[in-house]
């Protein structure tokens, strides 16, 4: 029976290792090399041992992450969750921090897409908080326009990089109105923050459920891009305010 279930799962990784999500190639573009212990919430999720989004770290046993990062792509209909892990506190990939298992995947059912969905992962053991790593608060409120963010990952860094950056990157963006936001993504308006880069900045795929920071609390997740990673349009990220209620009911179960 051990053999059938481990084929099984092997099988399953096999697939999930060759459904890429449909999103354009990403990175941190522009963005500066994070020291230890700077940005203690961010960590990254593997499939398999292979690093593929971000997360942030919401309290012990719970991290966040998009939607897209542990379903096939059009699905929203979960991989297995033993099938993942998440490492914290360390700025480098595959290099030192301490990885725990993913029990239980929830899906938030209140979204207006698939690329807009957010999963909350609940992990087999606890983290131990240190000084590399530390739960970040979530905001109820959207951050004001025009205010600055800080977006993190270890995404592409070049358009045609085949690998994950080694190093976590941090880099700034600006908050863009909610309707014309809601207008370029043709999204609900509530459920999604554009933030805008300079050009040849931003977020892109491996970034894709990271953090976005505001005034040490996190007001978006790294959803997609529109056009090309590093172009002049906005970045798109979910919006934490209008999560809110929903993540803080689950992790109080």
């Amino acid at each position: 029976m051990k053999r059938i279930v481990s084929a099984l799962l092997l099988s399953i990784l096999l697939a999930a290792s060759q459904a890429a999500p449909s999103q354009p190639e990403a990175r941190i573009v522009g963005g500066d090399d994070v020291e230890p212990g700077q940005l203690p919430y961010q960590g990254f999720l593997t499939i398999g041992g292979t690093a593929t989004c971000g997360v942030s770290i919401l309290s012990e046993r719970y991290a966040l992450t998009a939607l897209t990062c542990i379903c096939s792509s059009g699905s929203n209909r979960p991989w297995p969750p033993q099938l993942f892990s998440v490492t914290a506190g360390t700025v480098e990939l595959y290099r030192g921090g301490v990885k725990i298992v993913v029990e239980e995947i929830t899906l938030n059912p209140n979204y207006s897409s698939l690329d807009t969905g957010i999963a909350l992962l609940k992990l087999k053991e606890p983290f131990v908080f240190s000084d590399k790593i530390q739960p970040i608060a979530l905001s109820a409120v959207e951050p004001p326009l025009n205010a600055e963010v800080e977006i993190s990952g270890w995404g592409r860094i070049k358009q045609t990089e085949e690998n994950l950056y080694r190093t976590l990157q941090i880099n700034e963006a600006v908050v863009v109105d909610t309707q014309e936001c809601a207008t370029l993504t043709d999204k609900v308006e509530e459920q999604v923050l554009c933030l805008r880069s300079p050009r040849k900045n931003g977020i892109c795929r491996g970034d894709f459920g990271g953090p976005a920071v505001y005034e040490g609390k996190l007001v978006g997740m790294s959803a997609y891009v529109l056009g090309d990673c590093g172009s002049m349009l906005p970045d798109v990220f979910v919006s934490i305010a209008s999560n809110y209620d929903w993540i803080q009911a689950q992790i109080a179960m």
